[in-house]
């Protein structure tokens, strides 16, 4: 297993291809909604293990915050710890960067994931892309 920033276009188009696969296909969500304005300005991480298979991304949100998303592992890749792996990445990565929280829109569903993580709720449940979520925060 490796885990790198997605810096040539190469491993992005890896990166869009995982949240493709899971985002759209599996989960439904338009494709419109899953590219946004902010894929410029996120740091995007690819884990490989032989093949792609795990994805996430960062952003700046403003004194010392990032807003972690789109938060993906393959299907015949999940239950062999790779989110959790990912996530470690992201906080060591953003910690290094200078960054002192971090900030998710988790689906409720893996609320309990991020909770094994050291975040805490700090929203009401909400829709996005028709799927309920929560906000999530911890310090790095």
């Amino acid at each position: 297993m490796e885990i790198k920033v997605a810096d040539s276009q190469k491993m992005y188009d890896q990166c869009l291809e995982i949240r493709k696969r899971v985002f759209v296909e599996e989960q439904n969500v338009p494709m419109d909604r899953e590219i946004d304005e902010y894929e410029d300005t996120s740091t995007h991480i690819l884990l490989t293990a032989d093949t792609p298979v795990g994805t996430v991304r960062y952003r700046p949100a403003g004194d010392g915050l990032i807003k972690i998303e789109r938060m993906a592992v393959l299907p015949e890749a999940r239950g062999l710890k790779y989110g959790r792996e990912l996530m470690a990445f992201v906080h060591k990565h953003a910690r290094e960067a200078g960054y002192a929280k971090a900030r998710l829109g988790a689906q409720v569903h893996a609320a309990d994931f991020y909770r094994k993580l050291g975040y805490e709720v700090a929203s009401e449940e909400f829709e996005d892309a028709g799927i309920p979520h929560i906000y999530m925060e911890r310090t790095l």
